[in-house]
């Protein structure tokens, strides 16, 4: 297996047969290419509604929720060659974490679609057009027979991606609130089962220091 070079995946991407559709050749660097962020996106925490970024143009990911993101790029991989595809530096150190794959099949064609997580307490912004995916490129040995998944030729984000994210995810910092108000409101119980407690008693004890005086009384 031997990667790509930066000049030969510049001979590529200028070719009659390109690995990435409508390449941006300034995105070229490296060894590797820089796949931008495409026009749509879904978001855990907005149930069931894509987000058309050429309408909103940026896209903020709340803390502790997942999001799919599509590239602009489309892929068309030869069938002897295999790609690695990651998150840049800058957006994983702001505390995006991808939890989809890392590689892209020999014979795959369409956009690609990652999953990815906000791990840290804050939103994490990000906008359409922007170089978020770099991909490396490496010839194989020989020529694989190509992919054939149910992700051949994908260029959208599908009702089926939406459905497995739908739903609020709560952060770490959500579920604190929450166990905090849980606490107390336990708290807040004990202290009226005490304070119910301490009634009880001053009222039995008014009620023998009554029955005693009346005794007593009585028996004067």
């Amino acid at each position: 297996m031997t990667f790509w070079n930066t000049e030969k995946l510049l001979e590529k991407l200028k070719g009659d047969d390109p690995p990435i559709l409508d390449a941006d050749l300034n995105g070229v660097g490296d060894a590797c290419y820089e796949m931008r962020l495409g026009a749509e996106a879904y978001i855990s925490s907005t149930n069931t509604s894509l987000i058309h970024l050429d309408q909103v143009k940026t896209l903020n990911i709340p803390p502790g929720q997942f999001a799919i993101l599509l590239t602009k790029e489309s892929l068309r991989m030869p069938k002897n060659a295999l790609g690695f595809i990651s998150l840049k530096a800058s957006v994983k150190l702001r505390g995006l974490v991808n939890v989809s794959g890392f590689h892209v099949d020999p014979g795959f064609e369409g956009h690609i679609k990652f999953s990815v997580f906000n791990a840290s307490s804050k939103d994490i912004t990000l906008r359409q057009g922007q170089p978020l995916f770099p991909i490396w490129f490496a010839t194989l040995d020989g020529a694989e027979a190509g992919y054939d998944g149910s992700h051949q030729g994908q260029s959208s984000i599908s009702g089926d991606d939406v459905m497995r994210l739908a739903g609020e995810v709560l952060s770490p910092a959500a579920l604190k609130l929450r166990v905090d108000e849980l606490a107390q409101q336990v708290a807040d119980w004990k202290l009226k089962v005490i304070w119910g407690a301490v009634g009880l008693v001053v009222v039995l004890l008014t009620a023998v220091v009554n029955l005693v005086l009346a005794l007593t009384k009585n028996s004067g």
